[in-house]
């Protein structure tokens, strides 16, 4: 008899072993996986895919952002492979899009082509469909398994323990069982009223995860829209520093006559040449640096790596847009749209205790904060175009009064160049204002569409 009830508590001790491992495999749910596959951003936003502003004739004609089962593909989209890709703890059938074929990409397309093609955007959107896939019903599936487990662990606990009461068993030999089985109840325990809290929160769980991976998704938009904008502002700078080089080509040649003339130093001339390499240097150094951030650009929208897609002009604001900039009454629903807000919501409804509570009224007060930036830097910018475009308009005159001095044989044409060259300064000048001020609208437009600031 007593070699029969070892042997049966022999086997008890094993399960007894395993079963935590098991437990604690059960009791994992989807939200913990999907949160820790999730980028280590430093903000979390609302669902990008509700709630979006109509788009506006500034060129931000994708103004929704990917949500779970959204594949991104344009109505002009080759056909897409179906393949099995592993995310966190499923597989979940993703569409994948063909290579992005096209030679160039303008701003207003460039977001639907992050959205389409792009590998990080692509993972994060798979994310969410796994974070899609939570359900109340598998986490009480998983709590039934417990509790089972619970069930079982403990009627083993009350057999070791009635075994030795009645002195069956050596009390010397299976105490270390009993303690064992003991801590597995208590485990048991802990995991049951942990399944229990994931069941009660697992819709605020799935929304603030979702919260987090559309900000990264916007984040990474975001950062190929800043890399576009950065692209096409050197872009614009080149003619600049080329007429700068064409300025110092002529003031070599003029260098050289007047050593032939006696009239500078051969050091003069070894000064304006070593200027004039030096901008020749800064120019090729500037196409350099075109090219590979081109190249970046390519990468992020999975085009063919050349170095040379073709860039369109940025959107200007309209001045109705421009009017229409308001913080007073937009920063609620831009306050709804800013991820730290949201999740701080959703923690506030789960435990209005006075640390959520602060929480939550930080996070809408650093928000309010830079929203308030973002509003003003838009109507100084403004300004700032308007002050540019008079300089524009003075040495356009300026210019036009040259070109007939010179026309008259009044003006030299090396008065008519330097005419021509402040002329061409005073446009850049408003170039760069205006990229400016664009830039400053579209980071209102992100802060009020995505709750990005």
């Amino acid at each position: 008899m007593k070699r029969t009830l070892a042997l049966l508590l022999a086997a008890l001790l094993t399960m007894a072993v395993a079963l935590p491992v098991l437990a604690d495999d059960r009791v994992q749910s989807s939200a913990e996986t999907a949160a820790s596959s999730s980028p280590g951003t430093d903000a979390a936003g609302t669902d990008a895919g509700t709630d979006a502003l109509p788009a506006t004739s500034s060129g931000q004609t994708d103004a929704t952002s990917p949500d779970a089962s959204a594949s991104g593909q344009t109505g002009d989209t080759a056909p897409a492979a179906s393949v099995d890709v592993l995310i966190g703890s499923s597989v979940q059938n993703l569409q994948l899009n063909p290579k992005n074929s096209a030679s160039g990409i303008s701003f207003e397309n460039l977001r639907g082509a992050m959205l389409n093609y792009n590998p990080t955007i692509q993972s994060l959107k798979a994310q969410i469909m796994d974070v899609n896939g939570m359900t109340q019903d598998s986490l009480w599936s998983a709590g039934g398994t417990l509790r089972e487990m619970l069930s079982s662990t403990s009627e083993a606990l009350g057999m070791v323990e009635s075994a030795m009461d009645d002195g069956v068993l050596d009390s010397r030999v299976y105490q270390a069982l009993s303690i064992a089985l003991n801590a597995n109840v208590i485990s048991l325990q802990s995991a049951v009223a942990q399944n229990f809290s994931q069941v009660i929160n697992v819709d605020n769980t799935m929304a603030s995860t979702k919260n987090t991976l559309n900000n990264a998704i916007e984040k990474v938009i975001s950062g190929a829209e800043q890399l576009y904008i950065g692209v096409v502002a050197m872009e614009d700078a080149l003619p600049a520093v080329q007429r700068g080089l064409d300025a110092l080509d002529r003031a070599v040649a003029i260098a050289e006559k007047q050593q032939e003339l006696g009239m500078a130093s051969a050091y003069d001339v070894e000064s304006i040449r070593h200027q004039r390499a030096q901008v020749a240097s800064q120019l090729e150094a500037l196409k350099y640096q075109v090219t590979t951030n081109k190249l970046l650009l390519e990468g992020m929208c999975d085009m063919k790596l050349s170095g040379s897609v073709k860039l369109g002009g940025l959107p200007v604001p309209t001045q109705a847009e421009l009017d229409a900039v308001d913080y007073d009454k937009m920063l609620s629903a831009a306050s709804a749209r800013n991820v730290d807000v949201a999740n701080a919501e959703i923690a506030f409804g789960e435990d209005s205790g006075p640390v959520n509570k602060q929480a939550r009224t930080a996070a809408q007060n650093s928000f309010a904060s830079g929203f308030k930036g973002v509003c003003m830097a838009v109507p100084e910018n403004v300004r700032l175009v308007s002050a540019a475009q008079e300089t524009v308009d003075f040495q356009q005159r300026t210019f036009d009064i040259a070109a007939k001095k010179y026309e008259l044989g009044m003006a030299s044409h090396e008065e008519y160049l330097a005419a021509k060259s402040n002329f061409d300064s005073a446009q850049d000048d408003l170039n760069t204002a205006q990229r400016s001020l664009f830039s400053a609208y579209h980071a209102y437009e992100s802060a009020i569409k995505y709750g990005l600031v």
